[in-house]
């Protein structure tokens, strides 16, 4: 069963675009990374599913109720982590977690958010108005997880936090998923996360998607990148013919770059055997490498068509 289900979604501001032709599949238990510059047209599609906004045409399905219109019980079963969020002011963060629960009849003393507070070193005694910007953003992530929803939405969920706080954010997300199979869909710049947590991931771009992958297939599709130091100084692509598997060799701090598809690494290696190496270095691109490489190659189809 799919959890989220789009079909030729639509969105437009009047004359501007919003989301083009959106046709997406997020599955039951999956987390789901949805990537892009701002702009791309994320929250756009992110408030579609939240029914926040309507879609201009096609049809968008979410835990098994098709969006029609406003639905408060569909609504209910999904925790949502908006990209800014507004909170009552004179509250206490525990009141306003107190709050949540009771909405939905949860005993907030028994539910895991209070170690989850704990170990984002979260202090919910203060008043709201008093938080700062990461303060707040962790209020909004316990609420979002306190009544236990089948899905978890999550929109830029760690802007604001430092780098020690994300990194527990998203170890919370996977347990989370883990113990209670809740499908996560989540958009964030925070690539080399997506890449540790994401079973897939979508690229999206200008609003329409230019790419729905598993994350290792659309790692492994971007061949090898090659990483070499010889033990001569200096730059020595022409010398030793590098342009030749790579046009784009690069050359920057000491530390010579080809990026080979797997058909040509042999070759590569092997123009390399009789040199005089001091270092090398052979692995797959990163998912941050490969988001750029796809918006490269997207820009490069469309100049060329023009």
């Amino acid at each position: 069963m799919s959890a989220i289900q789009a079909r030729s979604l639509n969105k437009r501001y009047g004359s501007k675009r919003g989301v083009t032709d959106l046709n997406l599949e997020v599955g039951k238990g999956e987390i789901f990374g949805f990537i892009g510059p701002n702009g791309a047209g994320k929250s756009t599609t992110i408030r579609m599913i939240m029914q926040l906004i309507a879609p201009s045409s096609g049809e968008l399905t979410v835990l098994g109720s098709r969006i029609t219109g406003d639905d408060p019980k569909l609504r209910s079963r999904i925790g949502y982590l908006p990209s800014e969020i507004r909170l009552y002011p004179d509250l206490t963060g525990r009141q306003a977690l107190e709050l949540a629960a009771g909405i939905h009849g949860i005993d907030l003393k028994k539910s895991p958010v209070l170690d989850y507070a704990e170990r984002l070193q979260w202090d919910m005694k203060p008043k709201i108005k008093s938080y700062s910007l990461g303060n707040r953003k962790k209020l909004g992530i316990l609420m979002s997880l306190v009544y236990e929803p089948e899905l978890l939405v999550l929109d830029e969920p760690t802007s604001g936090l430092d780098p020690l706080v994300q990194h527990q954010f998203f170890e919370i997300v996977r347990e989370w998923n883990a113990s209670k199979g809740t499908t996560v869909f989540f958009s964030t710049h925070v690539l080399t996360e997506v890449e540790r947590l994401c079973q897939r991931v979508a690229i999206i771009r200008e609003g329409r998607l230019i790419r729905v992958s598993s994350v290792s297939e659309l790692t492994a599709a971007g061949g090898h990148i090659v990483e070499v130091t010889f033990a001569e100084p200096g730059d020595r692509r022409d010398v030793y013919g590098l342009h030749s598997l790579d046009p784009a060799a690069a050359f920057t701090d000491g530390v010579h770059r080809m990026h080979v598809s797997d058909n040509k690494l042999q070759a590569m290696l092997g123009m390399l055997t009789d040199k005089p190496i001091a270092d090398l270095n052979v692995r797959r691109p990163s998912l941050e490498e490969r988001f750029m490489d796809e918006y490269r190659s997207k820009s490069s189809t469309e100049a060329g068509g023009q």
